[in-house]
C-alpha cells in the first residue's frame, strides 16, 4: 500500500530516493538525543553526536552536487533544518554552560534573535524573505555551528561575542545590501553590484 505522506516526498523528491535529503533529515533528527545525553550528564558522548550532526550540513550538499540532484527543494529543507538546529544550539548553550545566558545575555541575543530580526526587516524592505550567499554569513554560520564545541574544547567563552559580532555584522551587510537595491542572492558580499530584479519564488 502506498503512503503518499510528507516524509515519503521529502526522502523521494524526484521519485527516486535522495540520499541527500535523508542526511539533512538526520541532522534534525539527531537534535532530540543529543539534548537527552546532555540532561543526562553525558557531555562527551552529547559533543560526538553533535559533531556528526554538525557534519552532515556539509555532506548533504555535496551529495545532491555530486549525485546531480541539488535542487531548490534540497536547499530549503536544508534551511529550514539548520534554523532548526541553530535553536538547539541555544538549548545546548543554556544546558551546559551555567550561567552562560547571564555572562553572554546580549551575545546571544544577537546570535539568536539577530538572524529572527533581520527576516523581519528583509521583508519589510522587499517584501520577501532574502538569504544572501555573503562570505560573512558563511563564516558566521561555520562560527555558529562551531560554537559549542570550541567553547568545550578551547575552554574560552570569548567565541559566543565573536560569533555574535560576525553574525550580527553579517545582518547588517545584508541591510544595507537590500537599502542599495540588491536582490541577487548569490551575491558574496553588500558591495556587489546590484540587479534590482526579484529573484524568482
Amino acid at each position: 500500500m502506498r503512503r503518499p505522506d510528507a516524509l515519503m516526498r521529502v526522502l523521494t523528491e524526484g521519485g527516486a530516493w535522495k540520499l541527500a535529503n535523508l542526511v539533512t533529515l538526520s541532522r534534525g533528527v539527531l537534535i532530540a538525543p543529543i539534548l537527552a545525553l546532555l540532561l543526562a550528564g553525558w557531555r562527551w558522548p552529547a559533543l560526538a553526536l553533535y559533531g556528526l550532526a554538525a557534519l552532515t550540513d556539509l555532506v548533504d550538499g555535496w551529495l545532491a552536487r555530486r549525485s546531480g540532484r541539488a535542487s531548490a527543494f534540497g536547499a530549503q529543507l536544508d534551511a529550514v533544518v539548520d534554523n532548526l538546529f541553530s535553536i538547539a544550539i541555544l538549548a545546548i548553550l543554556l544546558l551546559d554552560l551555567t550561567g552562560v545566558l547571564q555572562r553572554h545575555g546580549l551575545a546571544l541575543a544577537v546570535l539568536f534573535a539577530g538572524p529572527l530580526a533581520y527576516l523581519a526587516v528583509s521583508w519589510l524592505l522587499s517584501r520577501r524573505v532574502l538569504m544572501f550567499h555573503f562570505w560573512s554569513a558563511k563564516l558566521g554560520a561555520v562560527l555558529l555551528f562551531c560554537l559549542w564545541p570550541l567553547v568545550v574544547l578551547t575552554g574560552w567563552e570569548g567565541w559566543i561575542p565573536l560569533a555574535a559580532t560576525v553574525v550580527g555584522l553579517s545582518r547588517l551587510e545584508q541591510v544595507v545590501f537590500i537599502l542599495r537595491g540588491g536582490r541577487t542572492l548569490d551575491a558574496t558580499h553588500g558591495l556587489a553590484p546590484v540587479d534590482r530584479r526579484m529573484p524568482a519564488a
